[in-house]
């Protein structure tokens, strides 16, 4: 991404983009930026983190692994998604893992500063509140994925919640958090295309 200031970033990303003047100054001061390559650990399960963490630029993943050893894929996030957030906010171990699919940077905000700023500026902690209720979100979205009955119901879910993320990802990428097959997502992706019900773009696919 360009170089920009961390001022310009924070009020580019829609949590923190209604904040006044002082709140972004504030948060500015304890704030850095660090950029990563593909393929880079971002954090690994059981850290505390000290920093809360909002991804600027690329992909990236969280997963972590069951008691085979085998990688089970949480979800993928993308620009101006707070990460870990409710560990980091608890002081407790980061309870899975991530890494970067892309190259990309994250913003770090010195988390013991950061909740003396909370106190004296309400609609940072509003920002966070609705960044936690978006990950209640996701988990119920993951539920969905594993109770619907069809490949074609978590296909379509996946795609309307989330229709900006779907075309940064490939497509076994998207199999994997939905626990499917990649040869059955890409039959699947096939009948709805042909269905009318998705339409093919440069970059993926999107619901039509």
């Amino acid at each position: 991404m360009p170089k920009k200031s961390i001022h310009c970033i924070l009020k580019e990303a829609k949590m923190f983009a209604s904040l006044e003047e002082d709140d972004l100054n504030a948060l500015a001061k304890i704030a850095h930026i660090h950029h990563y390559s593909k393929d880079s650990s971002l954090f690994i399960k059981g850290e505390i983190s000290a920093s809360l963490i909002l991804l600027i630029d690329g992909v990236v993943s969280i997963f972590k692994h069951d008691d085979k050893g085998n990688e089970i894929t949480i979800g993928y996030f993308n620009r101006y998604a707070l990460l870990a957030e409710p560990a980091t906010l608890r002081r407790s171990p980061l309870p899975s893992s991530a890494t970067f699919k892309t190259d990309g940077a994250v913003m770090k905000i010195d988390i013991n500063e950061f909740e003396k700023l909370i106190f004296s500026h309400p609609k940072i902690a509003y920002e966070v509140i609705q960044s936690l209720l978006k990950k209640i979100d996701l988990l119920q979205q993951n539920i969905h994925f594993t109770i619907a009955s069809t490949s074609t119901e978590k296909i379509l879910q996946f795609y309307e919640k989330n229709p900006t993320l779907s075309l940064d990802l490939k497509k076994y990428e998207i199999a994997s958090i939905l626990g499917m097959r990649p040869e059955t997502f890409s039959r699947t992706i096939k009948k709805l295309e042909k269905e009318g019900k998705l339409v093919k773009v440069s970059t993926g696919y999107r619901l039509k």
